[in-house]
């Protein structure tokens, strides 16, 4: 299976977040100072995705537990909890509701779809997993990862209220 230079991009960015997320060694607070720097990351990886449709019937990712995943990132990033978000971004303007975000959701579900991606780039095809990476980024994750950036963005800032 041969990687693209694009797709080699596209890997290695989400080999580096899921290595700031699992690593044994990095303290918290150095773990959340490289948070925000690996999420632009991949929002750049993913901005241009080519791929060839890969219409081999591959199994799924072997998936791993969502509430033992989540209780180790809950440890592994202390500070982060739960903030808010609209609930609708083009309808209701200025009249939305509000929902809850949660930090430690938000790394967890980016990180099983990501390692679920690595699984396919490692276990299927190169179009396979680009092809993942694009519909789970769309689908799923990607809306995990902007909240996410704005809450670090606010934590980071100290500036509770977006400008005018």
């Amino acid at each position: 299976m041969q990687l693209t230079d694009r797709a080699e991009l596209q890997r290695a960015a989400i080999a580096a977040f899921v290595d700031v997320v699992e690593s044994t060694t990095l303290l918290p607070e150095d773990r959340l100072a490289r948070l925000p720097g690996v999420l632009d990351s991949l929002a750049v990886a993913v901005r241009d995705i080519t791929y060839e449709f890969d219409e081999r019937d591959y199994p799924d990712d072997p998936g791993e537990d969502y509430p033992a995943t989540y209780q180790v990132v809950g440890r592994r990033f202390p500070t982060l909890g739960y903030y808010n978000v609209p609930v609708s971004i083009t309808q209701e303007i200025g009249e939305s509701k509000m929902g809850v975000g949660d930090g430690i959701d938000d790394i967890v579900d980016i990180l099983l779809d990501l390692k679920g991606v690595l699984w396919r780039f490692k276990n299927t095809s190169v179009d396979d997993a680009l092809w993942e990476l694009k519909q789970s980024f769309q689908g799923h994750w990607g809306w995990h990862l902007r909240e996410l950036q704005l809450y670090l963005h606010v934590l980071a800032s100290g500036v509770e209220e977006a400008p005018d």
